[in-house]
């Protein structure tokens, strides 16, 4: 019985071949399949896998590069607020060299909160604790930008390393207000918000 469906498997009768082969073919075209897809994907894994590389390397990079911009501003600032005696040109220079790095490597905050500290400071009239504000809030936009952009720093974090009566004295009672709302408290326009003169 066996012999006449070989038998009749050879002389083209039976179809029994034929599904059986078809039936060997599906799983080996399957794992082909399986394998060409795995291949691509272990291809497309590897260069996402090197893209991230590269851009972890050049947020690094830019990274430093922001701390070498930072840096000698935020010790500028530091050595003011020391009393530190040092003539105006090197002031200006300062200055100059480190307004020109922020523009080009800060980020808009940093670079909007520099200019309200820079404007305050160039007015003559501002009260000090809408200076010492705009100081904080210029550092916390430059800690935010060289790579803490989650921070939960405030204004009161920050002068409170070097204020020691900061919770004591009603003067920095509204330090952490709304710079609108501290302004209009003690009666100073910020010269980001007047009318140019006619």
């Amino acid at each position: 019985m066996i012999h006449n469906h070989l038998a009749a498997a050879v002389q083209g009768k039976s179809t029994d071949w034929r599904i059986s082969l078809a039936v060997a073919v599906v799983p080996a075209l399957a794992a082909i399949v399986a394998a060409i897809i795995a291949a691509r994907s272990a291809r497309s894994a590897k260069k996402s896998e090197i893209d991230a590389q590269h851009l972890r390397d050049l947020e690094a990079r830019i990274s430093e590069k922001k701390y070498e911009v930072y840096k000698p501003m935020i010790n500028l600032l530091k050595d003011i607020l020391d009393r530190r005696s040092m003539s105006e040109d090197e002031f200006k220079s300062r200055i100059s060299e480190f307004s020109a790095w922020v523009t080009i490597f800060g980020s808009d905050e940093a670079v909007r909160a520099f200019h309200h500290f820079m404007q305050s400071t160039y007015a003559g009239n501002t009260p000090p604790i809408v200076l010492m504000k705009l100081y904080a809030e210029f550092v916390l936009s430059a800690r935010r930008d060289m790579g803490y952009p989650d921070t939960t720093i405030n204004v009161r974090h920050f002068l409170g390393m070097r204020i020691s009566d900061l919770y004591t004295d009603a003067l920095f009672s509204k330090v952490d207000w709304p710079l609108a709302d501290l302004c209009r408290e003690v009666g100073w326009t910020p010269p980001w918000e007047q009318a140019p003169a006619p």
